[in-house]
């Protein structure tokens, strides 16, 4: 009981700051501070976590990387399908698309450090720890997932709102960090690619 109210409190503080952060690094369209930023939050998560075992990290299996790979596709197909509802980018993507930098910083940045640490407080402290890896733990990271990323549009909502959920579940059915920061890494991994290498 102490850890949850005592990641909740956690939480409720850096929220706020987290988002106005954000915003003035997206306002001044610096790649530099997103990474700084990243990595600071990264550390400050791994070492809470650690210190305090908000989550759960394991070894992954063939077993594991296999069923990332089908959730995978099966978000892939989901993505098609809400494409036909309309345009689906966000804030974010407008935003990291205007950034001029080399690909090998933004695949750093995108590939790596945001979804190891969207993960670690999305799914590690607020899915495992505050709602205890329930169902309605699930539904709420997932909703609350896709208003971060600055959605525009309904089918851009959706899109976010999938994402949150396949991430979730591949947490809640393997109860491993791991699996939902993999299958999160390929998926912006394969974002990457179409945006950055065409």
């Amino acid at each position: 009981m102490y850890k949850r109210w005592m990641t909740f409190f956690l939480i409720l503080i850096f929220m706020p700051i987290h988002l106005s952060i954000a915003e003035k690094i997206m306002r001044e369209n610096s790649l530099t501070l997103s990474i700084l930023f990243t990595l600071i939050e990264l550390a400050l998560f791994l070492y809470v976590g650690k210190k305090y075992d908000l989550f759960h990290i394991r070894k992954i299996c063939l077993k594991d990387i296999l069923k990332c790979f089908l959730s995978y596709a099966l978000l892939f197909l989901f993505y098609i399908m809400v494409n036909f509802l309309g345009p689906t980018q966000s804030e974010t993507t407008q935003t990291v698309q205007s950034l001029s930098l080399s690909w090998s910083v933004l695949f750093v940045d995108l590939c790596v450090l945001a979804p190891v640490t969207e993960e670690i407080f999305m799914r590690g402290m607020l899915q495992g720890i505050v709602f205890k890896n329930t169902y309605f733990g699930l539904f709420a990271t997932s909703l609350l997932f896709a208003y971060l990323h600055g959605p525009y549009t309904i089918p851009s909502f959706i899109t976010y709102l999938g994402m949150g959920f396949a991430f979730g579940i591949r947490y809640k059915t393997s109860d491993n960090l791991w699996n939902s920061i993999l299958l999160h890494v390929l998926n912006n991994l394969v974002a990457f690619c179409f945006l950055y290498m065409r």
